[in-house]
């Protein structure tokens, strides 16, 4: 949505203070894990995992997206290939940090706004392309 600047520095379109944002991203600390920033590498592995499809109930995928944020990246980089043992250490994962369902809200309400600001930092600029 385009809006009358009032200020030079002001963005003009939501689309702007997404990509903003995604550029300053940093650590989020939510419940009671802390959260790597998200980068290209780490929505990749969400994406060919299926963090964005129904495949999944949404405990699991937002529980994925915790394990894929929080756990150290040896750990990570070990299983995110395989989707049978990513599976599984989510399954563990799952087992090791979640007492009740309503902890994976605040991680499912991360990871799709994760998604958002990465999807429109990478969107069309007027006359340019992603990566120029």
């Amino acid at each position: 949505m385009r809006k009358k600047k009032t200020d030079p520095n002001e963005f003009e379109t939501d689309d702007e203070a997404l990509r903003e944002e995604a550029i300053g991203d940093g650590e989020t600390k939510i419940e009671k894990w802390t959260l790597r920033p998200v980068t290209a590498l780490t929505i990749s592995w969400m994406q060919r995992n299926r963090l964005f499809d129904d495949e999944k109930d949404l405990i699991w995928r937002a529980s994925a997206f915790g394990f894929l944020q929080s756990e150290d990246l040896p750990t990570v980089r070990a299983v995110v290939n395989n989707r049978d043992e990513f599976a599984a250490a989510v399954d563990d994962w799952i087992e090791a940090n979640i007492e009740h369902h309503n902890e994976v809200m605040e991680l499912g309400k991360a990871m799709t706004q994760a998604f958002s600001r990465y999807m429109s930092s990478v969107s069309k600029v007027k006359g340019s392309s992603p990566g120029k």
